[in-house]
């Protein structure tokens, strides 16, 4: 009887060596496939930062476009660098199309009589493209719409 109680005590000792593995082994493919979905995780912030980053140089840009009417009286395309991590270097090069006016009304307010020389007001479209200049490939275009009260003279072309 002594033999058979040690002969079973091996087979157990086997079987927890057997399940020992097995818990290692999944033990394993959960740390596996953690630390590749932290990795893709890391990957899709890094592309969401990258491309917001992109948004605000553009914006930036269009900006810098808008704040003189000078750009409205004579459209032209414009390049920026554009420096978003303030470290002197540039980091997103900017293409700003011509702006594109795209409606031209009379202002409101003006008498009849006062028709010729009142303010037109002027609708324009603003376009930038900004272009990861550090080699993440990232691109984005931003549409900007602007009203812009211009004088009389001014044409919509």
């Amino acid at each position: 009887m002594r033999r058979k109680l040690l002969r079973r005590g091996n087979q157990y000792r086997g079987i927890s060596l057997v399940v020992g593995l097995v818990m290692l082994i999944v033990l394993t493919l959960l740390v596996v496939s953690a630390v590749r979905m932290s990795n893709s995780s890391l990957r899709i912030v890094g592309n969401q930062q990258a491309r917001a980053e992109a948004s605000a140089a553009a914006q930036q840009a269009i900006e810098k476009v808008i704040s003189s009417a000078a750009n409205f009286y004579t459209p032209a395309a414009q390049n920026f660098d554009i420096d978003i991590d303030n470290d002197g270097v540039a980091d997103y090069a900017v293409q700003t199309a011509a702006p594109a006016c795209l409606q031209m009304v009379a202002s409101d307010g003006y008498s009849y009589d006062f028709s010729q020389s009142a303010p037109q007001d002027t609708y324009w479209d603003v376009t930038a493209i900004a272009t990861d200049k550090r080699g993440s490939g990232v691109t984005v275009t931003i549409h900007q719409g602007v009203k812009v009260r211009m004088d009389s003279t001014a044409t919509c072309t």
